[in-house]
């Protein structure tokens, strides 16, 4: 399947001509890792005619600041905060926001971060008990630590989410918020058994069923 993920930055190539559709020919899938504004989620939607699920980042409260804002007002886009969904077999979970360096409703302490994750565990297990997995993939703003993340607090990655890594065995973590600082192959780690994605500002994926299979037997 292919997957088109996007982050923090809008891609002013694809509102030009026939760009977007050309790089994304066959997407079946939009993740977004947060820090976007909702037109331009809205256009992705409109334009490739496919689902999008999102986590909000650390800059999204002026987008989201209403209590009712529970998602946006675009058909196809959906909100998997502390909550993991199933498309096409494919179990997509997703934890918003970063590392706290201020006050705001996007970011965390790693305790907050922790209680964000154990509302996740009934929909983790209900999947082990259902589909043999816990998750396939698991969509945040935020990297882990260590792993993509940057020496000052406002972009420190989560240890939640390493321990995350190691107990429940998704096949892919991605992440924006950090700079990748270079091109198309770089800022992809591994952590145990999952590969760990920089997706800032976007990139084309493809989710190998029969590899997702294999990883978690």
């Amino acid at each position: 399947m292919k997957v088109l993920t996007v982050s923090d930055e809008v891609n002013d190539l694809f509102f030009k001509g026939k760009t977007l559709k050309e790089k994304c020919h066959g997407i079946e899938l939009i993740l977004a890792c947060g820090d976007l504004p909702p037109y331009y989620l809205e256009y992705l939607v409109n334009s490739l005619n496919v689902p999008l699920y999102y986590v909000p980042g650390n800059h999204d409260d002026k987008y989201f600041q209403s209590p009712l804002a529970q998602g946006l007002s675009v058909k196809g886009c959906e909100n998997i905060d502390q909550r993991v969904v199933v498309f096409k077999n494919l179990l997509i979970g997703g934890l918003a926001g970063s590392f706290e360096y201020r006050k705001g409703k996007y970011l965390h302490t790693e305790a907050q971060m922790h209680r964000n994750i154990l509302r996740m565990y009934p929909y983790l297990l209900f999947n082990k008990i259902r589909h043999k997995r816990y998750i396939d993939i698991l969509v945040t703003h935020a990297p882990p630590f260590g792993i993509n993340d940057e020496k000052d607090l406002a972009h420190r990655g989560f240890k939640e989410f390493l321990i995350f890594m190691k107990r429940y065995y998704p096949a892919y973590l991605i992440h924006g918020h950090t700079s990748r600082h270079g091109g198309e192959g770089e800022k992809i780690s591994s952590y145990h058994s999952t590969w760990v994605i920089n997706t800032n500002p976007c990139r084309v994926l493809e989710i190998d069923d029969a590899n997702l299979r294999r990883h978690h037997n």
